[in-house]
Order: structure tokens, then C-alpha cells, then sequence
């Protein structure tokens, strides 16, 4: 396989999450030529689950480059969690197999012959919304995703920014309930044992403890469990308490957004993860955000939707990739 950047060359991207693969690739001018989603289908239990999952993103590496029809000039690969810059090893994955004894990287680079590179999946997605978005030209902003787990990417001064190691923009795991529940970074009430979608579909579920009016109990009715796509679904259909719940998330996230806005006098916040749920988000979180910051610095700043969907991790991902493959040729 050449490292070769021609006319026809395509670019691979990857999104890791705690259930799926998300995998497309772009050509030289940043398009998204095919996107697919597959399931991760590897739960704990006996067995080496890293070794699984390298695997299992190895392999699904392999198949996707035998279906392009164009050279693949390089591979991006995004983890939802931490992944060390200097060693290019995912140092932690809070809601996967552990990766961190595994040259990973190493093995990717020996397998397929192309610049790899590693990313923060909320990273990649924020290039991607930086590229190809809603911030398109900003130079001071905060994308936040909410999703299984809660991360942002921080771009100060048009670059995103990554930290000594690679491990900024974990805002999921700032505190703000220290009596609250125990979160998998090993403290209490982080923004993500609040606002992460597991914790939302909880929240609302004790909620239901003390209200039987919602459309949601007819899953307790019928002793299933309902998801934060039902949630959301409830909320859009006016369901009264699916929506206090969708704005009380947007009123935590709000708390550390004024925050992030009083400290890095920021010109936009961009709320990514689930799409429907974008709309119920933004409005609540705005309007805490306000409240809570200083009137001068909330002035300065938007908050609004990202444009990108499900496939900004894979683009940015794809993006990252191409700049590895420029920096090489």
C-alpha cells in the first residue's frame, strides 16, 4: 500500500464508542464518500476483551480497506477516552476494554503500511465540526458531546488543544456533586454521573418512582427497560416529565458550561451527541450558561447545535489521517 497522497486517494476514519464501530472515508477534499455503523458486540466477562477489541478493530480495518475501490493513504482512529500523545497508546477507555497494554498503534502501523493516527474520538469529532460545521472560522470554542460518556474538544485560538499528553477536554469528570454517585474516573458526582445517557435514562427511572403519569411507565408495565432514544422520543411528544428531565441535564451541562465560559471567555459552545436531542439541550443549557456566567463574557459567546451528525467522529478521524499523510509525503 503506498504512502503516496494522489488525485484519487481516499483517507480512513474509525469512531470507537462503548457499543459501535463507526467507519467511513473522505477524499482529498474532505467528502464523505461512505459511512457505515456495526456493532461492537464485546461485553466483559472471560477472555482477554483487549486483545478482543484490538482485534476486532483490526480486522474490521482490514475489511474496510479491501472495499475501496482508491488507495487508503492513511488510517485515523478515534477512542472514546485517553490517548497518550507521546507514546500513541490509549491510556484509558472509562466504558471499554482496557487497551493499555497493547502497542496498538505499532500493530496498525505494521499491519497496513500507511501513517496512522490515534485520536480522542470527541477530538476528531470537533475537527471535523471545525472543518465541515457549525465553526467553521472560530477561533475560541468548546464542543461538548453528550453521549455514554460526556467529552468535549477545546480549540483556543483556531488549534484544537490536547494538553501535556493528550488528555484535555475531559469535562465529563468535572465535579459538581461531591455527594453524588461514584463515577469510573474514581470520584464522585462528575457532570457525567449526572448528564451521560446511562445516567439520564437512570435519573429519569427514579423519577418514575414518584410519577406515574409518564408515557415512560408503560415500560414498567411491561417490565422492559426504556433507553435515552425513548427519553428523547417522550420528550419531543410533550411527555411532561421526559422533558423536565431533558432540561434539568441541560441545566448541569449549563452550570459547567458558564464556567468554561467565565474562565476562557469562549465565542461559541457547540452541543453535539444525539441529534434529537440537540434542540431540548441547547435551550435549557443557554439559559443556565446565562444565569451563571459573567453578563460580559455570555455575551461574547454562542451556544447553539453542531451541524455534523453521528459521522463527525469518523470525518474528523479521516481528517486527522490526511494531515498525518501530508506531514509524511
Amino acid at each position: 500500500m503506498s504512502n503516496a497522497i494522489t488525485s484519487n486517494s481516499v483517507f480512513l476514519g474509525i469512531d470507537l464508542s462503548s457499543r459501535h464501530i463507526r467507519i467511513g472515508t473522505i477524499d482529498t477534499t474532505g467528502k464523505l464518500l461512505h459511512f457505515r455503523r456495526e456493532q461492537l458486540g464485546i461485553t466483559s466477562g472471560n477472555g482477554d476483551t483487549g486483545r478482543i477489541l484490538a482485534d476486532k478493530l483490526l480486522s474490521t480495518t482490514k475489511r474496510a480497506l479491501s472495499e475501496q475501490d482508491s488507495p487508503v493513504a492513511a488510517i485515523g482512529v478515534g477512542f472514546p477516552g485517553l490517548v497518550n500523545h507521546a507514546s500513541f497508546r490509549v491510556a484509558h477507555l472509562p466504558n471499554a476494554p482496557s487497551l493499555a497494554e497493547i502497542d496498538l498503534h505499532q500493530e496498525f502501523k505494521t499491519a497496513f503500511g500507511v501513517p496512522v493516527v490515534f485520536e480522542n474520538n470527541t477530538n476528531a469529532a470537533t475537527v471535523a465540526e471545525m472543518r465541515q460545521g457549525v465553526a467553521q472560522g472560530i477561533s475560541d470554542w468548546l464542543y461538548l458531546r453528550i453521549g455514554h460518556g460526556v467529552g468535549a474538544g477545546l480549540v483556543l485560538d483556531g488549534k484544537l488543544r490536547r494538553g501535556k499528553s493528550g488528555y484535555a477536554g475531559e469535562i465529563g469528570h468535572m465535579n459538581i456533586d461531591p455527594e453524588g454517585i461514584e463515577c469510573s474516573c474514581g470520584s464522585r458526582g462528575c457532570l457525567e454521573t449526572i448528564c451521560s445517557a446511562p445516567n439520564i435514562v437512570r435519573r429519569t427511572r427514579a423519577r418514575l418512582e414518584r410519577d406515574k403519569t409518564s408515557v415512560l411507565s408503560a415500560f414498567e408495565k411491561r417490565d422492559e427497560d426504556f433507553t435515552y432514544d425513548d427519553v428523547i422520543k417522550a420528550a419531543h411528544e410533550g411527555d411532561e416529565l421526559a422533558l423536565l428531565m431533558m432540561q434539568r441535564t441541560g441545566h448541569f451541562i449549563g452550570m459547567t458550561v458558564a464556567d468554561m465560559i467565565n474562565v476562557l471567555n469562549l465565542s461559541m459552545v457547540v452541543i453535539a451527541g444525539n441529534s434529537a436531542a440537540r434542540p431540548l439541550l441547547v435551550s435549557a443549557i443557554r439559559d443556565e450558561a446565562q444565569r451563571r456566567s459573567f453578563p460580559e463574557a455570555f455575551a461574547d459567546c454562542q451556544i447553539v447545535a453542531a451541524q455534523l451528525s453521528s459521522e463527525a467522529g469518523v470525518i474528523g478521524a479521516a481528517l486527522l489521517a490526511q494531515e498525518a499523510a501530508r506531514q509524511n509525503s
